[in-house]
């Protein structure tokens, strides 16, 4: 049972969330005016205005009100615009959970728009973003092994493995650890602590090492464990 736990927990580092509740809203209507005889339209609202509208309100957390009309207007009216605001909405959690989504990774779920509004705040990467951690720490490894950016070459096979902190997360009582270049960053390597709840913090630059398999994500390196007892702390 606990192995198909996370094996749905990875499934939705991978894929996105559905949106969560379904919508009551009401329907905005374009309006004209007339006076005397002169008939004067006013501008009429395009798909895109209320696309934009409703994303900025999805990034300023201003979903109390107007939104819920504004996004209905978009369902009844925009089909292409509303696929993209709910492409959008709908990735934006998993977007935020420790993982390694590059936002080619996410080509295979939702369309160029949506991937290009996750990239304007920050939540899908080129994947080569992120600077390396000095890693002089690692040039002569504690007890042996291999350094943290030689992982990836090493997958199916058991190895020590050791590198500088550059970042951490955690989704549920998972911990990721980050070694050699934080995420979003494909080039780090990865350690996974399952169902530990958290760890104490440790400063970045620390050296980490800890034995085990290497496995691949979506070509990340990473070696995963069910203690913290079983990562090494030097430093």
């Amino acid at each position: 049972m606990k192995t198909f736990a996370r094996a749905m927990r990875m499934r939705d580092r991978a894929f996105p969330i559905l949106l969560a509740a379904p919508l009551t809203v009401l329907l905005l209507t374009s309006c004209s005016s007339y006076n005397g005889s002169t008939n004067r339209s006013e501008p009429s609202v395009t798909c895109d205005d209320v696309l934009a509208t409703v994303v900025d309100r999805i990034r300023t957390d201003d979903t109390a009100g107007a939104i819920n009309s504004e996004i209905d207007w978009l369902s009844s009216n925009c089909s292409a615009e509303y696929g993209v605001f709910a492409d959008y909405a709908s990735m934006r959690g998993s977007a935020e959970q420790p993982g390694p989504d590059t936002c080619d990774s996410l080509t295979q779920y939702i369309g160029r728009e949506a991937i290009a509004l996750l990239s304007e705040d920050g939540l899908c990467s080129d994947g080569t973003s992120g600077s390396p951690v000095d890693t002089s720490a690692v040039e002569n490894q504690p007890g042996g092994g291999i350094a943290w950016n030689e992982a990836v070459n090493y997958a199916g096979t058991t190895q020590h493995v050791c590198g500088p902190l550059a970042g951490s997360g955690n989704s549920d009582d998972d911990v990721f650890l980050n070694l050699g270049r934080d995420y979003p960053d494909t080039g780090r390597f990865q350690i996974v602590l399952w169902d530990i709840g958290g760890v104490e913090p440790i400063p970045h630059g620390t050296t980490l090492c800890t034995t085990g398999e290497i496995t691949l994500y979506e070509g990340v390196a990473q070696i995963e464990l069910e203690s913290n007892g079983q990562v090494e702390i030097y430093e």
